[in-house]
């Protein structure tokens, strides 16, 4: 399975929002919790997801360098892994340790025994957006489609040698 395999098959559409304005690490947070809980049961609440995923920024900062953050968390509310991304219109300050403004934030969700899901994950979009054109190419997509288009032709690519 090509390194971007996984991402590609727990990504839709619904929950990628393009372009956001968006103020605050804080309202990133909100934001991400409102698009991730979409795909939850009706009785878990966006401030449920906020809190886990604030708890997990309490934990070290989840803003991964080059202009990306990267909240997430385990979670006993999902039995599958769950992926949201915002692109922002205005890179905001994420506090993130390379004192870059975040333009890129992936969203994560996983179940609390998906230890190996949770990793690979975490690792394939890392490895995503450490490629500065595939990272500039997913802040300048238009629309949701074409960001999670973006991403499945990726993950079609043959690996590297």
């Amino acid at each position: 399975m090509n390194n971007t395999s996984l991402l590609a098959n727990c990504l839709t559409q619904e929950r990628i929002l393009i372009r956001a304005e968006i103020s605050s690490r804080k309202k990133l947070l909100q934001h991400m919790a409102s698009l991730l809980c979409s795909a939850l049961d009706d009785e878990v609440r966006e401030k449920e997801i906020y809190q886990q995923l604030w708890e997990r920024e309490k934990l070290g900062n989840t803003g991964i360098g080059n202009g990306v953050a990267l909240p997430h968390s385990r979670t006993n509310q999902t039995s599958d892994a769950v992926i949201a991304i915002i692109t922002l219109d205005d890179p905001v300050d994420y506090d993130a340790s390379d004192r870059q403004n975040v333009d890129l934030a992936f969203g994560l969700l996983v179940p609390q025994e998906a230890n190996q899901a949770h990793l690979n994950l975490l690792a394939d979009i890392a490895r995503l957006v450490s490629d500065t054109d595939k990272k500039a190419a997913l802040v300048q997509a238009q629309s949701a489609q074409s960001l999670r288009d973006l991403i499945i032709n990726w993950s079609q690519l043959p690996e590297p040698n």
